[in-house]
């Protein structure tokens, strides 16, 4: 098992990399604020699930394959940096239809600037953590991260899977307990900016935050 002294460096290294801002941040953060808290926790969910795939490739070897073949490592970057510009780009048209009907409301409607709030239901917990597991699965600097990141603090004579196992349940929990907060957080003052301006403003600024993270993507290497 992995000694105690590398886990006492490694939970709080791990804990700032999950803190880093990043496109799970950047979803997590747009879906709470502009949804609620159920819908981010939902993503969250899904986030965790991707950290524990990443764990599993990297235990089985699978991270090191797909690091080590260029066509495989380009594959998952361009399809990882396509989903991050389509959520981009579907962030805006959002945006701009929603600038539309509210100038149609405003017209119809004077005054009117709240919009009412369903339920979660099952198609939008499932769509909100789809997300949340596409966005992390499909970032390749999460696969170099286990891949490089994780090995650091096993033990070569002690068998590696356990091990990673550990570390990667690890990363998944602070993953988990941090995103969910953040959820909670966000999803707390969610009511304070249901005004359909900011909402708007929101979109196009995380349409735009997730276009670049997708063109930044591009530009991985795995060596």
């Amino acid at each position: 098992m992995v000694s105690l002294e590398n886990l006492m460096l490694y939970v709080p290294m791990a804990l700032l990399f999950v803190m880093l801002p990043g496109p799970d941040f950047a979803l997590i953060a747009k879906i709470s604020l502009l949804e609620g808290r159920p819908q981010g926790q939902a993503a969250a969910c899904g986030v965790a699930l991707g950290i524990c795939v990443h764990t599993a490739a990297a235990m089985l070897g699978i991270s090191a394959i797909i690091v080590h073949s260029v066509f495989l490592f380009n594959v998952l970057k361009y399809v990882g940096a396509a989903y991050l510009v389509w959520l981009g780009i579907k962030a805006l048209r959002y945006a701009d239809a929603t600038g539309v009907a509210v100038t149609r409301t405003a017209v119809a409607v004077p005054g009117v600037q709240k919009r009412q709030i369903s339920r979660l239901s099952f198609p939008q917990w499932r769509r909100c953590f789809v997300q949340g597991f596409l966005t992390n699965v499909l970032n390749p600097k999460a696969v170099i991260l286990f891949l490089t990141f994780l090995p650091q603090f096993t033990n070569p004579m002690l068998p590696l899977g356990s091990q990673f196992l550990l570390l990667g349940g690890i990363m998944a929990s602070l993953c988990f307990i941090w995103y969910m907060l953040l959820a909670y957080m966000l999803g707390r003052v969610h009511c304070m900016f249901e005004s359909y301006r900011f909402q708007i403003w929101l979109q196009r600024c995380a349409g735009a935050i997730f276009i670049v993270f997708g063109l930044k993507l591009v530009t991985t290497h795995a060596h």
